[in-house]
């Protein structure tokens, strides 16, 4: 399988299942290369027909229409082949006998004298090596082209030692001269004329037509046009001759053949990767190995693996330049050498003393192709530095130009630059070709701007710019952002200047504004808030009080808010957005503060505040809002219902709120007023679980779920509040695979903060599968962290199933001390809907120690069935009724009928069709009760 339709398959497999497109696969497979649509679909069917798709009615890839392609069959995770020992103890391999040595005298193949040292191998260019073979045995010109350091002199070299079919293979290093005069001379040396003729020409195709040849002339790019001369004449008069080139840019001469040398394989930046996944990776191998020289003894480990590959990438998958950087791991560690490439100190670091100049530093690399640029390619290519990601021609020309550069000469330069490769032209739409700096290239020559007096002005265009592209993509999404994430690396850029020394904190604060939406749409929280939080601390006085302010501030709200920050931050971000909002009469912006307000005290477990924010924001949108914040109001009331323990008003609430929502479009809710709708579609379902419908309450949840499957923080609160339901209708398995898909989405960086809930339903889940004291571990050790989180609202379920635990442990002492803290809180809180509950667990534990206090016991078990009635929360009665029962039964006392009739009417009000566990212990409890029990 070729390497393209291999990395295609990988960046497939790794996201089995999920639509993957023809943008993506081409990144994967052609690294920093511009392509054509068609090379995805030949690939696509090459790797097709490898597979075997269609035969026998597999089917391993499907088609989707417009969007791309998708891995649909069955994926196994495996642990793969330890690739050190592979590495320590290499398979035996056959000797290949070279075809074009057989029946000749290998000593008859002449190379020349000065070839330089024979090369043993280049890491990831197996199959170049192999494509530019064949190519150079089927044209008569090949050129290789590639940014300088990419490796095209050591292709070359491999070649002139692995090829056979040519009776003698050249060498001439143009590098060493600097003037093109002297190039047909340098070529006429290096093949043996020595003496002098003025026909030169003419006596190096005497030397090389004697026998069928391959002349290679590397590093043409600097004496390009006088290359190309003597390649013209040479291929017109000696047929038998054929050359191969090395150059940063084509010669463009009639019969070339341009083979582009891509830079090696990175890995995607597609989230967590395992040190011996990077391994497989070329760029990683060789950096591994360049720091292993260097004096790194220590192998990669799991959690380095993604540094490795970041700086790789940074790095271009340029091979020399990553062999530079890996050279200094030793002195100054992973971390070190990521924080110096920010500072461009890499650019300098020296490399093999023997290498030519040109190749002992990085710096000395892009020295050597900036000189072969014009003086306005130079200027051009300076200025382009403020770009930090993709770009169009059309935005290059708004920053770049000036009295002195026009649109014309841009157009040229981008042109020149793409040529020599240090521009790289991207796919883009049909309309817009998009273009990207190489990084590497773009550090240096942001040196190179910082140096030039107008480095300021040019920044300054670049910010505006970005203020102005960030307000029309406001205005074309009406309020939202339809930025793409390839843009944001400019909306730094912007931020970083205008925050700067030199820069305009008046419009670091309108960027940052407008930057919010797109920020927060692109989940990038922890972003927003810094910046948002800089903005405020450096806020113009001019602008205090201003509806900027009120922007940044509620930026700052929501995302400390949804990036789980619980420092008092958010609460007070809040309270700050709610009197600015007020004073300055923003209605919308009011409600939205208020919504958020509630979610703070829903998190904190103060349920009484929440109840009461709920009904500020109903009174104000009955005042001046519509159906939207009508609706609003609704999921706030009917959420604050359920946890304080109503059941009924919260089953009417949520009933009138959803069928005002069926009356507009979900766009427009805030992102917190948008959370209050995700909440009360889950709440709901817990009402209908707790209002005896298991099998509705069931059905509702799992669409929620799989309604939130496209946003990872929805799902995360989905998964949290819904898997419940399933643990207490005796789903183990359906519950196992939300929790552990739960515990998969919050071990990413940015929903760590949903990680501790997620820990505390796999107790749950333990205890409800028999493995108690593992479960009690697990609750014991996660009751401080969840207090100390954003959910301290979940320490009531994790505080019931810790004192069930303790109770089958027969611990009763620390169980009574774990429900008195749970009932003290719940006072605390106004109330919650686990109350019953645990004045049940509460008598059980009471009736079950060494001294039962059955009195105490039963008078709990009364005000708890009293409690779960008024609150209408038959799953908490019918749990109380049969605890009733078998506590006349442990005392030896006949049956109360009138216990047992009551258990009936419980059971007769809970929806047929579907059985939990508790409504089977009381179909069991009732077929063995006594018969005069019954009859009675």
């Amino acid at each position: 399988m070729g390497s393209r339709a291999f990395d295609m398959l990988v960046a497939l497999v790794q996201r089995q299942g999920q639509v993957v497109s023809r943008r993506e696969l081409m990144a994967a497979a052609w690294s920093g290369l511009s392509v054509e649509d068609s090379n995805v679909r030949v690939q696509m069917a090459h790797l097709r027909r490898d597979l075997g798709c269609g035969v026998n009615g597999e089917r391993y890839i499907a088609s989707v229409a417009g969007r791309g392609y998708c891995f649909v069959a069955q994926v196994d995770v495996r642990e793969p082949f330890e690739l050190t020992a592979a590495l320590a103890n290499p398979p035996l391999a056959e000797e290949k006998p070279v075809a074009s040595n057989v029946g000749r005298n290998p000593t008859e193949r002449q190379t020349s004298s000065r070839l330089p040292i024979r090369q043993k191998k280049a890491l990831g260019r197996d199959e170049s090596l192999t494509e530019l073979i064949a190519s150079v045995e089927e044209r008569r010109l090949v050129t290789v082209v590639g940014p300088g350091g990419v490796g095209k002199t050591t292709l070359a070299l491999l070649l002139a030692e692995s090829n056979d079919s040519f009776d003698a293979v050249q060498f001439v290093d143009l590098g060493v001269i600097d003037d093109g005069a002297l190039v047909v001379g340098l070529v006429a040396s290096t093949l043996g004329v020595r003496v002098p003729s003025n026909e030169p020409i003419r006596d190096i195709v005497s030397r090389l037509e004697t026998q069928r040849s391959l002349l290679i002339l590397d590093n043409c790019e600097h004496v390009i046009d006088a290359t190309a001369r003597l390649i013209d004449s040479v291929l017109e008069r000696s047929p038998s001759t054929h050359i191969l080139a090395t150059s940063i840019e084509a010669l463009r001469i009639a019969g070339e053949a341009v083979y582009l040398l891509r830079p090696l394989g990175t890995p995607p930046n597609t989230g967590r990767l395992t040190a011996k996944h990077a391994l497989a990776w070329p760029s990683v191998e060789l950096f591994m190995q360049r720091a292993a020289d260097g004096g790194h003894v220590a192998a990669l480990l799991d959690e380095q693996a993604a540094s490795v590959a970041a700086i790789c990438r940074r790095l271009d998958g340029n091979p020399l330049a990553i062999e530079l950087v890996a050279s200094r791991v030793a002195i100054y560690g992973l971390e070190g050498i990521a924080d110096l490439l920010d500072k461009q100190v890499v650019l300098r670091w020296r490399g093999d003393r023997n290498a030519v100049a040109r190749h002992q530093t990085v710096e000395a690399l892009l020295d050597w192709s900036y000189v072969l640029l014009s003086p306005t390619s130079q200027t051009v290519l300076d200025r382009l530095s403020v770009f930090a990601g993709e770009f169009s021609l059309e935005s290059a020309a708004t920053i770049v130009c000036d009295d002195d550069i026009d649109v014309a000469d841009i157009a040229e330069a981008v042109g020149d630059l793409v040529d020599k490769s240090m521009l790289t032209s991207l796919i883009g739409s049909p309309n817009t070709a998009h273009l990207r700096l190489r990084d590497t290239v773009r550090s240096y020559a942001v040196a190179k701007l910082s140096m030039s007096s107008d480095a300021d002005q040019v920044r300054r265009r670049h910010a505006v710019y970005f203020l102005n592209y960030l307000k029309m993509s406001c205005l074309e999404s009406d309020g939202g952002s339809s930025l793409r994430e390839a843009d944001l690396g400019g909306v730094r850029a912007a931020l970083e200047w205008a925050f700067s020394d030199t820069g305009d904190l008046r419009l670091a604060a309108e960027i940052c504004s407008f930057s919010v939406a797109p920020l927060l749409n692109l989940f990038q929280l922890e972003e927003c808030r810094k910046w948002c939080k800089r903005a405020l601390a450096t806020l113009p006085s001019e602008l205090d009080g201003s509806e900027l302010q009120l922007s940044l501030i509620e930026g700052l709200a929501i995302a400390s808010y949804f990036g789980g920050k619980n420092d008092g931050e958010v609460e007070e971000a809040i309270r700050r957005g709610l009197e600015l909002s007020y004073s300055l009469g923003d209605h919308r912006r009011e409600m939205h503060f208020l919504a958020g307000l509630s979610l703070i005290c829903l998190d904190a477990a103060n349920f009484r505040c929440c109840l009461e924010s709920s009904e500020r924001f109903a009174s104000k949108a009955a005042m001046v809002g519509g159906a939207r914040e009508m609706a609003t109001a609704g999921w706030m009331l009917g959420t604050a219902h359920h946890l304080m323990g109503d059941q009924a008003a919260a089953e009417s609430t949520y009933a009138t709120s959803f069928n005002i929502a069926s009356t507009f479009q979900p766009a427009g809710l805030g992102y917190f007023e948008a959370y209050h709708k995700l909440m009360a579609k889950i709440a709901k379902a817990r009402v209908a679980w707790l209002r005896g419908s298991p099998e509705l309450a069931l059905k509702q949840a799992e669409g929620v779920i799989n309604e939130s499957s496209d946003d990872a923080a929805s799902l995360c609160i989905s998964l949290l509040l819904g898997t419940p339901m399933f643990l207490f209708s005796g789903q183990l398995r359906k519950a196992d695979s939300f929790i552990s898909e739960l515990n998969e989405l919050t071990s990413r960086a940015q929903l760590a903060a949903y990680h501790e809930a997620g820990l505390t339903l796999r107790g749950q889940l333990m205890l409800m599968s028999g493995d108690i004291a593992a479960s009690v571990g697990i609750l014991r050790s996660m009751l401080q962290p969840i207090r100390s989180s954003r959910f301290n609202s979940l320490v009531f379920c994790t505080l019931r199933a810790l004192a069930e635990g303790l109770v089958e442990l027969g611990e009763h002492d620390e169980a009574i001390a774990v429900l008195e803290m749970a009932l003290a809180q719940s006072e605390k809180s106004g109330g919650t809907y686990l109350l019953p509950e645990f004045m049940r667990l509460k008598a059980q534990v009471l009736s079950s120690r060494l001294r039962p206090d059955y009195r105490s016991a039963e008078k709990l078990l009364h005000e708890a069935s009293d409690l779960a009635s008024r609150n209408s929360s038959f799953a908490w009665e019918l749990r109380i009724s049969i605890s009733r029962l078998r506590l006349q039964e442990s005392q030896g006392r006949r049956t109360d009928p009138h216990n047992v009739d009551h258990l009936r009417q419980i059971v007769n009000r809970f929806d047929r069709g579907f059985e939990t566990p508790d409504l089977r212990a009381a179909a069991l409890y009732l077929r063995a009760l006594p018969s005069e029990a019954i009859a009675s």
